[in-house]
Formats: structure tokens, C-alpha cells, sequence
């Protein structure tokens, strides 16, 4: 899959309060075109390959033969910026800063192109907003040019989970309920109707369902991910991301899923229809609603990828 390097790039001022410096990885030859891969918020700089050689978090994207293939281009995945205290939440313009910074580290003056999902897609709008000289094109998926009302309102739920678990020093606990909560949001009612039978076996109140030991078990495997504090702010950071898409001149792809709980396709429209430069919307009958990204990610690169090989 190519080298790997890790680099700590240090965070511009008024950004240190978010850590002080972020983590990149850059995977492929240093005379490719760059292209800057981000995800949701459990995301990290591994897209292409953890240290320990497993798959990254994006495979079907991201990949020998995908629309990402480090063969042909130099990728770039990045560690988020967050509050280590979990008091404050970056804006995604922060975050834009922090790609900008990380440009800047690598000596790349414009990079080929953003192929990014979710609070990633979200980064990756500001960015082409505050930065339109250093960004090429933009493979947007499941993410609008601000929050919907209904997702901000559940997100702040979880946070609220979460704050209480810190104050009685269940953290993990409701971290893990929280991301429970999350899923429910991530994927879609139709899908847990075919994967799972509903309904309480015993008369417990506090028994288990076939869905809520799916649930649980996801919860679980997010606290080796995400901690509660880090968490938070990236959480609120989702709900600070607002963008005016008539100042994005770069030519844009947009893809949404029809059954997304969290970016329905009116926003995904709305976004289409403000877009300043070349602008190409899909929007795809999925099962899995907003994780389609993941799921389906090796359908989507077919749809990515003659996007990401046209001529600029």
C-alpha cells in the first residue's frame, strides 16, 4: 500500500487549545497528487493502514484498486483537533485551519482533492470555503452546508448522557450509551427491522434485545477509539459547522443517501443548488442510511473515482 509517515504538526495560534499539535499520517510517492481522506469523528489518520498492518478505517474507498489508491496518489489522513478537557468544540473552520497548517507542514501548496464523509465532508467544505486557492476538487458525502435541526437535537442528548457519566464517574458507561444512541441515528429503521427481532424475551425492565446487545457491543467498541472528553468537543464541533457554499468555486461531487436520518436529501439538495462551481449530486437508495459511507464504500468508489481521475 506504500510507505507510511507519521508527522506532529503544530497547531497555529489560537488553535493550541485544542491539543497543541495533531497527528498525520501520509501514505504514497511524495510527487503524487495529494489527496486529503477524512471520515466521521471516530476517524483518524489511519485511513490507509494501522501500525500494526490491519486495514484502515475506509477500505472499498480507500485502497489497491479503490478511488483512493495510494499507488496513484500521496493520501493524507489527519487526527482530528479536539479539546483533551472536553469544554470547548472546535468550529469545522478551526478545523479547515488545522488542514491548512498541515499543508503548510508538507509544503503543498494546493492539494488534488478532499474524498471525505460525514463531520469529515463538513471540514472539508470550510476548508474549500476559507481556502479555494489550495484545494482542487471535492468528494462530499452525507454532509449539508449546516446541521439539521432534528440531528443537532439528538447529538446534544448524547452530550448531555455523557456530562453526567463524567459527573458521577461513569464515563464509560455513558459514553457508550451515547454512541448507542448515535447508531440509532447512523443507520436506519428498515435495517434493524431485517437484522433484528424486537421486543423483551424477560420481564427484566432492564433486560436486553436482540437490538440493544448490537448497541452495546458497538458502545463498547468505541471507548478504545473515542475518550468521553474528546467526545464532547467533537461532538458540539459537528453542530458549530456552518458554511456559505455560494463562495465554494471548486468543482464539487455530492453524494447522500435517501434513508439518512442525519443529512436528509433536501439538505444535500439545498447545497447542490448553492455550490458556486461544477456541481454533480447522487442521491442513492441504501439500507443503512448515513453509514452508507462505510458500508457501501466500495460502491461509492466507483462513483468517486472517474470523478477524482477527470482533468481539472
Amino acid at each position: 500500500m506504500g510507505d507510511h509517515r507519521d508527522i506532529d504538526v503544530p497547531l497555529t495560534r489560537g488553535l493550541e487549545r485544542f491539543g497543541g499539535s495533531v497527528r498525520v499520517r501520509v501514505t504514497g510517492r511524495d510527487d503524487a497528487p495529494l489527496v486529503i481522506a477524512l471520515g466521521g469523528i471516530s476517524g483518524n489518520r489511519f485511513v490507509c493502514a494501522h501500525p500494526d498492518g490491519r486495514t484502515g478505517w475506509w477500505p472499498g474507498m480507500v485502497g489497491a484498486g479503490c478511488a483512493v489508491d495510494p499507488r496513484h496518489y500521496r493520501v493524507l489522513g489527519i487526527d482530528f483537533a479536539a479539546d483533551p478537557l472536553g469544554k470547548i468544540a472546535p468550529s469545522t473552520s478551526d478545523q479547515a485551519q488545522v488542514v491548512r497548517a498541515v499543508l503548510d507542514r508538507l509544503a503543498v501548496d494546493k492539494a488534488y482533492g478532499f474524498v471525505a464523509a460525514s463531520y469529515g465532508a463538513m471540514v472539508a467544505l470550510s476548508f474549500a470555503e476559507r481556502f479555494p486557492d489550495r484545494i482542487g476538487k471535492l468528494a462530499i458525502i452525507s454532509a449539508g452546508a449546516r446541521p439539521h435541526a432534528a440531528a443537532t437535537a439528538l447529538r446534544e442528548l448524547q452530550r448531555r448522557v455523557v456530562a453526567l457519566g463524567l459527573e458521577v464517574g461513569r464515563e464509560e458507561q455513558a459514553l457508550a450509551v451515547a454512541r448507542g444512541m448515535a447508531m440509532m441515528s447512523y443507520r436506519t429503521p428498515d435495517e434493524f427491522g431485517r437484522r433484528f427481532r424486537g421486543g423483551l424475551t424477560e420481564p427484566q425492565c432492564l433486560g436486553t434485545s436482540e437490538p440493544g446487545a448490537y448497541l452495546r457491543a458497538r458502545g463498547e467498541a468505541f471507548l478504545s477509539v473515542m475518550s468521553p472528553q474528546r467526545f464532547l468537543s467533537l461532538s458540539a464541533s459537528i453542530d458549530r459547522h456552518e458554511v456559505d457554499a455560494t463562495r465554494i468555486v471548486s468543482p464539487v461531487l455530492l453524494i447522500g443517501a435517501k434513508s439518512d436520518q442525519l443529512v436528509p436529501p433536501d439538505d444535500m439538495r439545498q447545497l447542490a443548488s448553492a455550490l458556486a462551481g461544477p456541481t454533480e449530486l447522487h442521491l442513492l437508495d441504501c439500507l443503512e442510511g448515513h453509514d452508507m459511507f462505510l458500508t457501501n464504500a466500495a460502491s461509492l468508489s466507483k462513483i468517486v473515482s472517474p470523478f477524482l481521475e477527470r482533468p481539472q
